[in-house]
């Protein structure tokens, strides 16, 4: 990649992560030390990670596929060959992206594509970390399929700019994409500063929740069974205060801590290099 770079005139060094979280400072260094541009090669958990060294740092940032899902990539519609992604970022077209920001009174964190609340967060913990690095996604499925069988719902209240829901499941979507190809807010940007939320209701059971996975990974709206709606500030809790705390988060396939959390657009932006 940096010969293809510097044969198409950009100059580039690579700076390898060293272990997890250290992302944010590699590129934070790198904007404050004047490049122009970021390029994350990894998967959408290590684009996560850069985030917050780009956000109001003024560095543009590219999207280089090399994980397991890689949604961001396929919701920019980046090239996968080697080549075309180093002509899209010598060509250096952006577009300017909001950030969904998840905090609670511990601490807050960006995301780019999506939250997840309930029993996806609760299937990335429950992936093998090393079946993750022979099987890819296969990991994520083989997950899913153990908690179509065992998992049990726990139920929490959602609040989309003061309207409230029951739910077992939700997803606040940044942008359309979702892991392993699965539409579940098709009407999502990331260039507009609102979500798109999908909640499955409460007590829904399994039959709904595998209906939605049909249509969603079809193609079509995961909303049977579910509504979609949009909105800018998204409270979540769980239902019973004596059950706090078992409801896992996770954003753009990471889990990172449990309800309550709320979701909002972050007040930085970012440009995004895109073909």
């Amino acid at each position: 990649m940096i010969r293809l770079l510097g044969s198409r005139g950009v100059i580039a060094t690579a700076a390898p992560t060293d272990g997890p979280n250290t992302g944010a400072k590699l590129a934070r260094d790198a904007s404050r030390a004047g490049s122009e541009v970021i390029i994350c090669y990894g998967g959408d958990g290590t684009l996560n990670e850069v985030l917050p060294g780009v956000a109001g740092e003024g560095a543009k940032l590219a999207v280089w596929a090399g994980g397991t899902a890689n949604v961001t990539a396929r919701d920019l519609k980046m090239p996968r060959r080697l080549s075309r992604v180093a002509d899209v970022i010598a060509r250096g077209k952006t577009m300017q992206i909001c950030l969904g920001l998840a905090s609670n009174d511990a601490a807050s964190r960006y995301f780019l594509m999506f939250a997840g609340i309930g029993v996806d967060a609760s299937i990335c913990r429950g992936v093998s970390p090393r079946l993750k690095r022979v099987g890819g996604q296969f990991a994520f499925w083989v997950s899913g399929i153990k908690h179509l069988i065992a998992w049990r719902e726990k139920p929490f209240a959602i609040t989309v700019d003061g309207e409230r829901y029951e739910s077992g499941f939700s997803v606040v979507a940044n942008g359309k994409g979702y892991g392993g190809g699965i539409l579940m807010a098709p009407g999502a940007r990331l260039e507009e500063p609102v979500f798109q939320i999908f909640i499955m209701p409460r007590g829904a059971g399994r039959l709904a929740y595998i209906r939605a996975l049909i249509n969603a990974v079809a193609g079509r709206t995961a909303a049977t069974g579910g509504r979609l709606v949009t909105g800018r500030t998204i409270l979540a809790a769980d239902c019973n205060l004596e059950g706090s705390g078992e409801t896992w988060v996770q954003l753009d396939g990471e889990p990172i801590g449990t309800l309550p959390m709320r979701f909002s657009i972050a007040s930085e932006a970012v440009s995004i290099i895109v073909p």
